[in-house]
């Protein structure tokens, strides 16, 4: 799950063309609150056996389709998520200068660094904001402000699943994992090298755990 789908593209590339992929887009989807989408959701996804790769804000999302007793979930693959609001920095998300990032006026290897924790890379860069310029402002500011309040759950989940931690992210907290690890009774916790949107960071390493999912 991803808000546009542009930033899977990487992911996409490094993947068998016989595995049942979809992208699902958050920004095809009616309703802006992270449990309706959830249940907007399981009528794009069936009922079939799936495993689910949910990074950053999906996270959230992902956690409530896995309370949908309908929905057949193998395994999901939370990739740098928070289950409430992930830093202090979330709270300032309202002074964010969106026209002068989404117009290209910050430095690319500023945002490479902060982004994806790489020297400069353009072309992650420039796919960050092909895909910001795909979500108006007033949807950004909405999703922002969503997860600035969000508020931690309490259900415990049995479905299993991988918690990719990101060495370099400077957009979610350290203590973002701890809740993870008390709600999901069946989670493997790694580390992986790169920045917040940790799966165009290290598109292979996401790829090699995607094939190991599948062979359990």
């Amino acid at each position: 799950m991803d808000g546009t789908g542009e930033l899977f593209n990487p992911l996409l590339k490094l993947l068998p063309q016989y595995l049942e992929l979809q992208v699902i887009c958050l920004n095809s989807l009616c309703s802006q609150k992270p449990e309706e989408q959830a249940f907007e959701i399981t009528s794009l996804i069936g009922e079939d056996e799936i495993i689910i790769l949910a990074e950053s804000y999906s996270g959230f999302i992902a956690y409530h389709l896995s309370l949908i007793p309908t929905v057949n979930i193998k395994h999901i693959i939370f990739a740098a998520s928070f289950l409430e609001n992930p830093s202090k920095l979330s709270k300032l998300s309202s002074l964010l200068p969106l026209n002068l990032i989404r117009n290209g006026f910050i430095p690319s290897f500023i945002l490479s660094r902060f982004l994806f924790a790489q020297s400069n890379n353009k072309y992650l860069v420039s796919l960050f904001l092909s895909a910001l310029k795909l979500i108006d402002n007033s949807t950004l500011k909405q999703r922002l402000k969503i997860i600035s309040n969000l508020v931690a759950p309490v259900k415990q989940v049995s479905v299993p699943c991988t918690y990719v931690n990101a060495k370099s992210d400077y957009l979610v907290s350290k203590k973002s994992v701890h809740l993870f690890n008390e709600l999901f009774v069946n989670i493997n916790i790694v580390n992986a090298t790169g920045g917040h949107f940790i799966v165009q960071s290290n598109p292979l390493y996401f790829s090699k755990l995607i094939h190991g999912v599948i062979a359990i």
